[in-house]
Parts: C-alpha cells; structure tokens; sequence
C-alpha cells in the first residue's frame, strides 16, 4: 500500500463510489495523516491509541482483515458485530467488506434472547464481540457456540483478536454497484429490530449527498460524531468525511462528563449527535468550559429535534452564524429531507407555538410523496396521510423477514411508516409514527414540544396511550426534581384530553442505541402502575422493577 509511507497528498475529493472497505485505504492514499480523536482506543489495536490519523486507521483496517480472513471470514459471508460502543466498530465493518464479506452491526444493548433471534436471521454469521457485552447480554460460551458459526473476541469460548493479528491480509475485494455492503438494524421502539440489508451504491448514494453540503465534513472542519456506531448514519457520516478529508473526534461514550473533556481538549467545529442526546446536552449549555462555543453546525439525523432544544445549543455556540441541520431518514431509505436553522429561524420557530415539525425539503435525487393508506394514492398538498419515499438509497430488503419489507413496498415507493404531510411549501411535515398515533390527537410530537417549551427544567417529555387510549404524559425531570401540581395545570393549559402526568427518572426511560424511549415499554409501565392503583396503592415514581429489557 502506497499509504504506508505516510505522505501528504493533495487535497482532492474522492468523488467515485466506493465501499466502505476500500475506502480508507483510499481516503489515506489522497489526504495522508489527517487526525482521528477517539474517546477510548480501539479494542484491537496493539498500541491502544486515542490518536490516530487516516494512515494508520487505514493500516489498522487493512490488518483487521487479514486477522478476519485468518479466522476463516471468506468474500459473501456475514459477519455479526456486536460489542461496546466505539469507532472500532467501523474499523470491523470496514475490514470485512474488504474481504468482500457482509458485516452485520448489532446494538449491544440488545439482550441475548433479542440478539440470538437477529443471529438466527442472519444465518449463522461469524460474530466479534466483547465481554462487556456478552455480561450485559447473559450470553455463556455454551450459548455463544450456538449462535454463531465462530466467535472473535476475548470472551470464554472465543477465539481471541491476539491470536490471529499479524495473518496477512487478502487483497481487496469488496462488493460493488447493487450488492450488499452492510446490515443494521432498525431502532426498535415498537418491538423486535428488522434487519435491512444495504447496498453498496444505496449508502454511497447518501454519503456523495452528504459531502455536497460546503461545511461540516470539508476539510477545515473538526467532525465531532456522537451516534450509534452501529446504525446506517455512522457508516454514512464516516464515508461522507473521509470523502472530503475531514479530522474526526468519534465519541462512543456521551456522557455529560466524557463530552465535556473531549469538546474542551479538542473544539470540534460540527457535530451529529441523536435528537435524544442534544436534548440531554441542555444541562451542558452554561457549563464554564463552554464545550460547544466553537461549533459551526449542529447535524440533527433520525428525527426532528426539539424547538427548545435546537434554540438552545445554537445559543451555546460563540460562532458569529452557527447552523442547525435538522435531516430527516430512516435506516430504510436513508437519509430523506433536510433543512438549516439560524438563532433567527430557531427563535421564530420557538414564538410559532412549537406546532411545526417541518423535516425540511427532500434531497437531491429523492422524492417524497404523501399516501392514503387505504388506496395508496397521493394525498394533495396539506393533507396528512402516509410519508412514502422513492430513492436510490432504498435498502435491498430484511434479513429474515422478507415479507415484512414487501408489505412496504408500493411499486417503487416505500412506506416509512410515519404519518405526515406536505405542505404548501413542498417541505415535509411529520406528526407521528402510525404506531405510535393515539385517536384524537392530532400530533404526539406537537404535544411533546409544547410541554417542553412550557417546562424548561424537564429532561424528557414522552405522550404515550394508557389502556382507555387517553394521552399520558410521561414526564422525566432534571436531576429528579418533582414536578408539582400547579406548575403542571400552567402548563398543560388549553391542551385537551390529556391525562395526569406520570413522572419517572432517567433510568425508566429504557433506550434504543439511537437513545429514543423505548415507548411499548412506557405504555406497559403505565398499564403496571393502573393495575396497582385499582387495588388502592398509587406509586408517584415508575417502579424500576416493572420494566423489562425491549428489543
């Protein structure tokens, strides 16, 4: 490998697809030794660096699958990853699509029986994990063995990652155009994740877009990413930047503390980060070390984020024009729409009453329409109906559960399952999930920003259904402070039908790995908690006992 020697090259944009497996290497080759800031070394890496550069992660890529292939990892085969977050998780995905294989990337949140079903569908895959989270998930070396074809790590039963380093590695041979490159895993919040399969050319797809946009992976900028390392997002994010040649800072670990450290040793210029964990940023706004004053765009991905908190995190930011990216996409069809806030915009949005969850205007080269769910025909503009997406980057199907993707397709639209509309304007507007609607309601979301605009000190703000399908909110205060009778009624002034608030600490609010609550979970909590109070014992905090590790 001509990278090896470490030169600088010229700054140029890689602009053909290519996999993520050849990617690096290539990306290493074009813009040499530009910085990669980890929170914690990579599992893998003999000299356990939180610094590297493109050359070496390029290196330690290009070593990993020779270690893969040493295991018996061969070109189509499926490889499982499920271990701790880190960007390490990247690096295994990166070094099995070199070989040509399939690398599979699982939540390690998931617990063993949840996983063992996705292992099921996946056919026996070779799976790397690690004992932390085969401890979480209850997982012994008998029931491993059973799981998978063979399993890479430092567990009980596995083959340990020192004994194959230093195999050598095969020469590239990743998958291209329509094959598959990747499979991960949807968020879960209403039951067991569906597996989707994505091609080579549909996460390209996403990445060329996203390296279009002028700022935020060019290569001034200090890319801070703080999502999921198992979701399609990350392995988007990371191509659309080693695309550009951008310095990366990969936080696995987003505690308020570990957050606070990295941004005040490094000042990241961008960051991306889940809707759920900007919301949790709030409480970082005034800390002393100002973790987010030198940032330049905030990228929001997944859902829409909060008014209050999109107002928030720009005025934290001591850059004269700070931008709020709010994208919109699912691990189906990628990303979908976009749209940029200013402090100007994100205070107008604020004084419009929070009854606006404009997604933005599509991407280039996607296409947006809006369906009756019964005859699947276009709604006209303002009508709410179905959010149907045809793209490029439209995934290939679900591993395991094919039928489950059919009954999505229309034609060569597909059905993203939230309900929403178009408006006069063209952009896209969402209301709710379909599962998660509640009849009379008109928008969930739109209830959830109006209480956490009218109360600025809570952490999290959930509408769920209880059994008689009335609107329950589930309220999560900052650092367990009650929230009290007469400054709930102020709030929940004009807002009809809701029912009394039911309030729960941070713990009850089981997570997916893209940090949304769990909410199946919460409307079981609730029917808990009613059946306890018919029996004349009402609990003002949601007993932890009562909930069980979802899917």
């Amino acid at each position: 490998m001509s990278l090896l020697k470490g030169q600088l090259a010229p700054r140029i944009s890689l602009r053909p697809p290519l996999s993520i497996g050849i990617l690096p290497e290539r990306a290493a080759e074009t813009f040499g030794r530009v910085p990669i800031h980890l929170d914690a070394p990579f599992e893998f890496d003999p000299e356990q660096r939180v610094d590297l550069d493109y050359v070496e992660f390029a290196q330690l890529v290009e070593q990993l699958s020779g270690a893969l292939h040493e295991a018996g990892v061969r070109p189509w085969d499926r490889v499982a990853v499920a271990k701790s977050s880190n960007f390490d998780i990247m690096a295994l995905a990166a070094a099995a699509a070199r070989i040509g294989a399939i690398p599979a990337l699982l939540s390690p949140r998931l617990d063993g029986e949840i996983m063992g079903v996705l292992l099921d569908r996946l056919d026996s895959p070779y799976l790397y994990t690690d004992r932390a989270t085969v401890e979480r998930a209850g997982l012994s070396g008998k029931r491993l063995a059973g799981m998978a074809a063979r399993v890479i790590g430092d567990v009980d039963g596995a083959v340990p990652i020192a004994d194959l380093w230093g195999a050598p590695a095969p020469a590239p041979a990743p998958r291209s155009g329509g094959e598959p490159m990747l499979v991960t895993h949807t968020s879960s919040t209403t039951g067991i994740s569906k597996l989707v399969e994505n091609s080579v050319e549909g996460v390209c797809f996403s990445a060329r877009v996203e390296a279009m946009v002028p700022f935020g992976h060019s290569p001034r900028e200090l890319a801070a990413s703080c999502i999921s390392f198992v979701h399609v997002r990350a392995a988007i994010t990371a191509m659309a930047s080693l695309t550009r040649g951008t310095a990366l800072l990969e936080v696995g670990n987003v505690t308020d503390e570990n957050v606070i450290r990295l941004f005040h040793r490094h000042r990241p210029t961008a960051v991306e980060a889940h809707p759920n964990t900007f919301l949790a940023w709030e409480r970082l706004c005034d800390h002393p070390t100002e973790p987010f004053s030198n940032l330049r765009i905030y990228f929001s991905t997944f859902d829409a984020a909060h008014p209050r908190t999109i107002s928030r995190l720009l005025a934290a930011s001591r850059r004269t024009l700070p931008l709020w990216c709010q994208a919109y996409g699912q691990t189906e069809v990628q990303i979908v729409s976009f749209r940029f806030y200013t402090r100007r915009t994100a205070r107008r949005l604020m004084r419009s009453g929070t009854k606006s969850r404009s997604l933005g205007w599509p991407a280039p080269g996607v296409r947006v329409r809006i369906a009756d769910p019964a005859t699947q025909r276009r709604m006209r503009r303002g009508q709410p109906g179905m959010i149907q997406v045809r793209t490029p980057a439209q995934a290939l199907g679900f591993v395991g559960t094919p039928a489950k993707y059919w009954q999505r397709r229309h034609g060569s639209w597909f059905d993203t399952g939230d309900w929403g509309r178009r408006t006069r304007w063209g952009d896209v507007e969402i209301f709710d999930r379909m599962a998660d609607r509640i009849e009379g309601v008109e928008s969930c979301l739109w209830l959830e920003d109006m209480l956490l605009e009218r109360i600025p000190d809570a952490e999290e703000i959930v509408i769920v259904p209880d059994k008689q399908g009335r609107p329950v909110p589930v309220v999560c205060m900052r650092e367990g402070e009650p929230l009290d009778d007469a400054r709930w009624r102020a709030a929940s002034a004009g807002i009809p039908n809701l029912a009394s608030p039911f309030q729960v600490s941070e713990g009850d609010l089981k997570r997916t790995a893209t940090a949304k609550a769990r909410r199946y979970l919460l409307t079981e909590l609730i029917a808990a908690r009613d059946a306890v109070s018919e029996n004349g014992d009402h609990p003002v905090m949601a007993p932890e006992i009562l909930l069980r590790e979802g899917s």
